[in-house]
């Protein structure tokens, strides 16, 4: 089952314990404090892995602990440090700290949606491959009583406690990332474009909400250049209010600096200045920034339009909205060419620079 929201409850290690001891060894019947400190305990830490694809694996491991710190020794050794817990996910993931005063119940926490009013704390984001996140630090190690002696005090009988580990409880939403994401009714096509146009291979069929998740492919262009396309389920009206699947899925499309309206043009029954209207009236809903996104829009499945009829459509749609759409078959691979083209043209021009992220990031101090 492909997930994109889940809820773990995260726990560092504990700090090791001090430990209390004095020498004893030949010649040395009163020997000082030796006792050495605690192991730090285990950081739980989040790794982007990009052969991962969405983060259905943590359903029946809502808990992740790591390893709490060995007490100190005596002969002033240290406890070994407790094992960090490196957690794998797929690139695009956000991390949010939730509300630490709310009991954790895994079998209802585990839903494709925060509760109404549950305060949200966006505290990350991984975007990278192998960039990694430092979700929980682990509880520094108490210092055994070789750390106490003094002049005053020259057999001290007493040491630290380790310290607890952090923890908290999250939420992690994958928004998957792609240069350019295709936005349709059902059955509008999308599927098939990105299958003609990529290496991904999404079902495709005659009727409504095949696709039930998101997919991404690669376009790999002859000069070796390489553009990363998403197809989402598709919207219907009301999608804003959780109509249909594709509310559920808009924020996949969130990253992509380019989108691609895909307009059906052999439905009698749609008109395709009202679909266009529709799906922006429905993004802007969703999130207006989605609106500022630069965009195309191409009119598929001509193989199944008169020329007379493509040509009046063409037109109509120019006249009422003043803009003009690539007509295309996505099934006949009619027009594909000149739209690959187009979506590097305004992808390469609109792109903007990302700063680099640092490998390691902690949201908590």
């Amino acid at each position: 089952m492909f997930t994109d929201y889940v809820r773990i409850l995260a726990k560092a290690g504990k700090g090791g314990n001090g430990c209390i001891s004095f020498c004893r060894e030949a010649f040395r019947p009163h020997g000082g404090p030796d006792g050495g400190d605690g192991g730090k305990g285990g950081d739980v830490i989040l790794e982007v892995n990009p052969q991962l694809s969405d983060l259905s694996h943590f359903l029946f491991s809502p808990h992740q602990f790591a390893e709490d710190g060995q007490p100190g020794k005596g002969q002033k050794r240290k406890g070994r440090d407790g094992k960090n817990l490196k957690l794998e996910v797929p690139p695009g993931v956000v991390v949010y700290q939730l509300d630490p005063n709310r009991i954790f119940h895994s079998s209802r926490d585990l839903l494709p949606i925060p509760k109404p009013g549950e305060p949200l704390k966006k505290i990350g984001e991984l975007i990278e491959p192998g960039m990694r996140f430092i979700l929980c630090k682990g509880g520094k190690g108490g210092r055994g009583n070789f750390q106490f002696r003094s002049p005053i005090n020259q057999s001290p009988r007493y040491c630290e406690e380790g310290e607890e580990g952090q923890s908290g409880q999250f939420l992690l939403e994958l928004k998957t990332i792609a240069d350019v994401g295709f936005v349709g009714l059902p059955n509008s096509g999308k599927s098939t474009l990105l299958r003609q146009v990529t290496d991904a291979k999404p079902k495709t069929a005659p009727y409504p909400f095949t696709t039930l998740k998101p997919h991404v492919g690669i376009v790999n262009f002859d000069d070796g250049y390489r553009m990363s396309c998403a197809d989402i389920p598709g919207l219907i009206e009301g999608a804003h209010q959780g109509k249909g699947l594709g509310f559920y899925f808009l924020r996949h499309i969130e990253r992509s600096h380019l989108l691609v309206y895909v307009l059906d043009l052999a439905d009698p029954f749609l008109d395709p200045v009202q679909v266009f209207y529709t799906l922006r009236n429905e993004l802007e809903k969703y999130n207006k920034e989605l609106l500022k996104k630069p965009f195309l829009i191409v009119g598929n499945k001509v193989d199944l339009v008169a020329a007379d009829s493509l040509n009046h459509k063409s037109l109509d749609f120019n006249k009422r909205t003043g803009l003009s759409f690539l007509p295309i078959s996505a099934l006949k691979a009619q027009g594909i060419e000149l739209f690959l083209n187009s979506c590097r043209k305004s992808f390469e021009s609109t792109k903007k620079l990302i700063p680099s992220s640092p490998k390691v990031l902690s949201p908590l101090t």
